[in-house]
């Protein structure tokens, strides 16, 4: 008979970010039944409800959800109808209840926001989560900490964050499970792709936020000294919230302040059709982040066999192919690296977008099955 596992989170946040990705990945295999011996016994969640009263916000997350989630998990716990309550990120570890009847895990995709730090790169430093927070906040992060732990177990995404664990959090038992991606999803066979007319470039991707740690400011640094003829030859696409953000101005004034202006916006709502035109178009994802929990671009991009330069910083380059990745803060490197894809371009005649096999075959190595393999071995361990 199978065992039953609840899973927790607050606002319902949906597939098109990522903690929202993760969770939704994780209910639809319990509900497929691929993660052997386990079911689903719940959802607990609220919608998200757009009001502009933080009073409201702040009650619903500090006081109604966590007495909503302790009832279930005591009422299922009564009824025997639950072995396990998965909290899926650590943004709501405020949820574990006090003396839970029930193990609970929490999932960590990252640890940053807890601790910030700030990290020098060349002569620029970056703030790796916010290192300023409001009282609001600053007690919002303590209720976090007290919740993770109370935790019975974390399981974290990747082995960069599984150490950040084990130094802020020693006295609860963790361990390192990769997320995972539904690969043939992403595989360019298998795409019904929207009319997007693309300029005759070198079309190159970035996916992210304008968050510090992102990094469109040392990018646009990188743009700003290229050879003249890749620089003209190249067309820059953005997807995600381009917005001036902690002091760094909108993408689009980031790229009009170092003279680029072969850049298209394309937004944060873009559908997941009109985004896998673009693997599928352009010619390789750009990635210089430094700090990720876990970096579905850069996978979700060698899934459909994309080339990807990826700046060398986790957790992201845990994701990728041994000695491929790019010191982050070396910007002749990220120049050359440009260059010889502009050069691919040229020399191809433009069809150096062609999908890269072996990249496909690497982004596997992440499939929900070899995810659902892990976690079910995880799951029966807490309750043992």
């Amino acid at each position: 008979m199978a065992k039953r596992v609840l899973i927790v989170r607050g606002g319902s946040l949906g597939r098109n970010t990522g903690l929202g990705a993760a969770h939704h990945n994780l209910v639809d295999m319990l509900n497929s039944g691929k993660i052997d011996g386990w079911e689903l016994a719940g959802v607990c969640e609220y919608p998200l409800a757009k009001t502009s009263n933080p009073i409201s916000r702040i009650w619903n997350r500090w006081f109604s959800h966590p007495k909503r989630v302790a009832r279930q998990i005591e009422q299922l716990a009564q009824a025997k109808g639950c072995d396990l309550v998965h909290i899926t990120d650590q943004e709501q570890a405020h949820l574990v209840p006090k003396n839970s009847l029930i193990p609970v895990v929490i999932t960590i995709h990252d640890l940053f926001h807890m601790f910030p730090q700030q990290l020098q790169f060349g002569n620029e430093v970056v703030d790796i989560g916010d290192v300023s927070p409001g009282i609001i906040r600053r007690r919002d992060l303590n209720k976090l900490k007290h919740g993770v732990s109370r935790a019975s177990h974390l399981i974290c995404i990747s082995r960069h964050t599984l150490n950040a664990a084990k130094s802020n959090f020693p006295s609860v038992e963790s361990t390192c499970i990769p997320s995972g991606i539904d690969s043939a999803r992403y595989h360019p066979d298998n795409q019904n792709l929207v009319d997007i007319s693309l300029p005759d470039a070198c079309n190159l991707l970035v996916v992210g936020s304008n968050d510090p740690r992102k990094r469109m400011k040392f990018l646009f640094e990188v743009i700003a000294k290229l050879p003249d003829e890749v620089k003209q030859g190249i067309h820059i696409h953005h997807v995600g919230n381009s917005s001036a953000n902690s002091g760094i101005p909108q993408i689009s004034e980031l790229a009009n302040s170092h003279g680029f202006t072969n850049l298209t916006i394309h937004g944060s709502s873009v559908s997941d059709e009109y985004l896998m035109t673009l693997r599928i178009k352009c010619d390789a994802l750009l990635f210089p982040s430094v700090s990720e929990g876990f970096g579905y671009p850069p996978i979700e991009s060698m899934a459909a066999g994309m080339k990807v330069i990826c700046a060398d910083l986790p957790s992201h380059n845990e994701l990728m192919p041994d000695n491929s990745c790019i010191p982050a803060d070396d910007a002749d490197a990220w120049i050359k690296a440009i260059t010889i894809l502009h050069n691919d371009y040229i020399s191809s005649n433009g069809q150096s977008n062609q999908p890269q096999n072996e990249l496909i075959e690497h982004a596997k190595q992440y499939d929900n099955s070899v995810y659902c393999q892990r976690l079910s071995e995880a799951y029966s361990s807490f309750i043992e």
